[in-house]
């Protein structure tokens, strides 16, 4: 397979033109790759013991508001960050959801999501770390979990 790659201005949006002889579930999946925007690693500015340090997205567990300040969760630090969640929502890829008012999480370090009683639902992520996804969230949130796994 030739590729072209091609770089643009800013102004520009980025585009990807696929030739291929046939449509089949091997392009189906890289579509869904490619608009899902999962392969962009995002880096946050973060401060930790007031050091400033950059944190990866695909190191990102979660992040929830505390105090008014927001925590980014790793497998074992935690930094804080001067973003709003609103806009960590928009600028991490598509792997992070809001899970509740104060909360974004990675799905991709979710061990297992356990329903509860009364009607939230527990997740328990890869670094033992636990969150609780709201009402208000989990239609969203189980949407994304089960087209997560229809590509798999």
């Amino acid at each position: 397979m030739k590729i072209k790659i091609k770089t643009v201005s800013h102004e520009v949006e980025e585009s990807a033109d696929l030739y291929i002889h046939e449509k089949d579930e091997a392009v189906d999946r890289l579509v869904e790759y490619l608009e899902q925007d999962l392969f962009r690693t995002v880096t946050l500015l973060c401060q930790r013991e007031e050091k400033i340090c950059r944190v990866p997205s695909p190191e990102i567990y979660l992040i929830e508001t505390v105090n008014e300040k927001q925590v980014v969760h790793t497998k074992e630090e935690t930094y804080e960050t001067n973003r709003r969640l609103y806009e960590l929502e928009r600028l991490l890829p598509s792997n992070f959801i809001r899970i509740s008012k104060s909360v974004i999480m990675n799905i991709d370090k979710v061990r297992t999501y356990t329903p509860m009683l009364n009607g939230l639902m527990k997740v328990s992520m890869i670094n033992s770390q636990v969150t609780y996804i709201s009402r208000k969230y989990l239609k969203e949130v189980k949407d994304r979990i089960l087209e997560v796994r229809h590509y798999e």
